[in-house]
């Protein structure tokens, strides 16, 4: 009978140590006539995990830390330009309308000489809507799992975008460059016609 106990209280502790944990919503929840993300939320996400992205013509992996069902996909930038001013780049891997914005050498912790670069992004379409991040430092992805500042960086973003202001300077300097890219596109298109 003991043993039986122990086995049990074993299965029990183990089974509880290895559970994952779940992430509560954060926000203001406000509907949504969409049926693949009902809920959104202002200043919050449903939830957030690390997506494995394969990158096939390095033989690597990327790991994204993305917040789900966010109000806006800006959200990681809107943060990142309210703690650090304008980016330092833009990235558009296909050409896209919104850029990864990118800022670098930035130090995210001030008990830690730690410089990273960090690009920020975010994808808002009928199948979902998310914010999200990929951070390095030295070229060393930080959100592996075997990274000693995955927790710190996690926890950085998920307060940073409760924290977020209604509303700063930041969109009317995006939308700024976003409206700029689109005139160079049309110009360019204008000029390949001739």
């Amino acid at each position: 009978m003991k043993i039986i106990f122990s086995l049990i209280l074993l299965f029990n502790f183990l089974f509880f140590c290895n559970a994952q944990k779940k992430t509560k919503p954060v926000g203001a929840p406000e509907r949504t006539f969409n049926p693949n993300t009902p809920i959104i939320y202002k200043r919050g996400y449903k939830d957030f995990n690390i997506i494995k992205i394969p990158v096939a013509a390095k033989k690597d992996t990327l790991h994204e830390l993305r917040f789900n069902n966010t109000y806006f996909a800006s959200y990681t930038q809107q943060m990142m330009f309210d703690n650090f001013g304008v980016w330092d780049k833009e990235i558009r891997p296909n050409n896209e309308e919104h850029p990864i914005l990118v800022w670098e050498k930035r130090r995210l912790f001030p008990n830690k000489n730690t410089l990273y670069t960090i690009y920020a992004g975010g994808e808002e379409k009928f199948e979902g809507i998310y914010s999200c991040v990929l951070v390095y430092d030295d070229e060393k992805d930080c959100l592996t799992e075997h990274s000693p500042d995955r927790n710190k960086i996690t926890e950085y973003f998920a307060d940073g975008i409760k924290n977020l202001r209604r509303r700063t300077k930041f969109y009317d300097v995006y939308w700024g460059e976003v409206d700029k890219y689109n005139k160079s596109k049309e110009q360019s298109k204008k000029l390949q016609q001739k």
